[in-house]
């Protein structure tokens, strides 16, 4: 008996010790290679933010998953996206990022949501926008449970990675982030096409959302903080902002016929944030207004900056800036250049795809628009573009091989916008 007791203690201690290497193996320390690190409360773009980790900053990694790591830092444990440890930092010896990084980290999503309100009301008044809708931009948070439980449907019978497997992306080197500067810069031009009226209806956005972020977590750009808003307008369109809003007016909703057309309208705006487009136009400009970085050194002056109407020290800057929110909106709402189209439509097909939806609905979409002589207040969906755009995604699509039963979702789509 007491030789069998003595068994059970040392199997137990060498299951122990087994158990601590194996923790110990599966821990990683990784090091923050950016600016603009943002830690979640879960692992996706649309849980909100904890905190701002500095560049440079050691992270403890306790897993991975879908391009997530699960992180601890002191007592904090979050989730960060796994494209925060890639590339360099201007220090490679990792002993002297230690000696050398910040102790502290900026925490609070309170905290993070003040310094991009704060350019928002900065750029929103210059464009003379719907101050109004900062907040509701801010504010609008999905429920993850709920999201979650809406995937887990959508792919019942569905191996959704290894459509992804499948269907490889071309390599982009954008940074695909935003500074806090330019993600105020775009909610300040989101203000400003608020103004044609938001539709609010929250089954009907919530819906959208969850589709959008379906096709976002496809993509490239997966942890961007999208957010898509509905404008009341009878006209078939869509726009994006820097930064990640996205809207989709009431005229597009009411012609789509499938769950499929709404996820390839969504990829197609979200690819022109992934592809930076917005910015990318006037990025040799904002160049010659302030160093290289600007925009990230704005962020920490910020405070300076927008202190008080009588602060001068970067009124020039500030006038710039605002100059070139302007510009981009006026592209935005007029018609980004038709390279940036092309671009778009077909990234936003693969995103589309990977998300599990057939990309030849945009087809379908576009013939029906075309047959239909659907109306629009943008030049990309007018009757001429549309007739361009088809033959263009008709290449595209013969030129690729996707795999066989993407998802179409009519009966979803008409379940959930029935209440439009």
């Amino acid at each position: 008996m007491k030789r069998k007791k003595l068994s059970l203690v040392i199997l137990s201690i060498v299951l122990g010790i087994t158990l601590i290497l194996c923790y110990s193996i599966a821990e990683q320390l990784l090091t923050v290679k950016r600016k603009c690190a943002i830690a979640r409360t879960g692992p996706g773009s649309y849980y909100p933010s904890i905190a701002e980790l500095p560049e440079g900053m050691n992270i403890n990694v306790l897993e991975e998953k879908n391009g997530w790591y699960k992180i601890m830092i002191d007592t904090l444990t979050g989730y960060v996206s796994k494209k925060v440890t890639e590339g360099k930092t201007e220090k490679e010896d990792i002993f002297s990022q230690m000696a050398s990084q910040e102790a502290t980290i900026r925490v609070s999503q309170v905290g993070l949501s003040a310094g991009i309100k704060g350019f928002g009301e900065k750029f929103s008044k210059r464009l003379k926008g719907d101050p109004e809708f900062l907040e509701l931009a801010l504010s609008y948070q999905i429920d993850p449970s709920k999201y979650r439980q809406f995937k887990k449907a959508t792919y019942t019978y569905f191996d959704i990675n290894k459509i992804q497997k499948q269907i490889e992306l071309p390599p982009s080197e954008i940074p695909l982030f935003f500074s806090f500067s330019e993600e105020g810069m775009g909610l300040g031009i989101a203000s400003k096409i608020s103004e044609l009226g938001v539709y609010q209806n929250k089954s009907v956005q919530d819906y959208v959302n969850y589709v959008g972020h379906l096709v976002v977590e496809a993509s490239d750009a997966y942890d961007i903080s999208f957010k898509f808003f509905i404008l009341n307008i009878p006209y078939a369109n869509a726009y994006s902002c820097p930064g990640g809003i996205v809207f989709i007016t009431k005229g597009m909703l009411e012609n789509l016929q499938s769950e499929a057309e709404l996820a390839c309208v969504l990829g197609h705006e979200i690819a022109h944030i992934a592809r930076y487009h917005g910015m990318k136009e006037l990025e040799e400009r904002k160049v010659e207004i302030i160093a290289e970085d600007s925009f990230m050194e704005l962020d920490e002056m910020s405070d300076t900056l927008f202190a008080t109407e009588e602060d001068t020290t970067y009124k020039d800057v500030e006038a710039e800036l605002e100059d070139m929110a302007l510009s981009i909106y006026d592209d935005i709402f007029a018609g980004r250049l038709e390279e940036y189209e092309d671009e778009a439509d077909e990234l936003g097909l693969l995103y589309a795809a990977r998300a599990g939806y057939s990309p030849y609905a945009m087809q379908d979409l576009l013939s029906r628009m075309s047959a239909e002589g659907v109306t629009s207040n943008n030049e990309h969906y007018t009757k001429d573009q549309i007739v361009w755009r088809k033959q263009l995604i008709r290449n595209f699509l013969d030129s690729k091989k996707f795999p066989e039963g993407l998802l179409r979702n009519e009966q979803r789509l008409k379940k959930y916008l029935g209440n439009l």
